[in-house]
């Protein structure tokens, strides 16, 4: 793996951490305040399409399925 590779792949990890932390201070703030729902919906698809790019970078990079790394990490 190059260093390229491994840039981008932090750089995909670090989008998908700054939007899941996003989702989860919008989830505990939208129990009090029901009129953010709406804005909670649209990031838990941003956080779906930010967790597909991580997992497609890290297919690109390591060569592997992401489903199989997730398997072994998670042993």
């Amino acid at each position: 793996m190059s260093g390229a590779h491994l840039s981008s792949l932090g750089m995909a990890g670090l989008h998908l951490e700054m939007v899941s932390g996003h989702v989860a201070s919008l989830a505990a703030r939208a129990s009090q305040n029901t009129g953010l729902i709406g804005q909670y919906s649209e990031e838990l698809e941003n956080q779906s399409i930010a967790r597909d790019a991580f997992r497609a970078e890290l297919e690109r990079v390591t060569g592997l399925p992401a489903d199989l790394i997730e398997r072994r990490l998670s042993l």
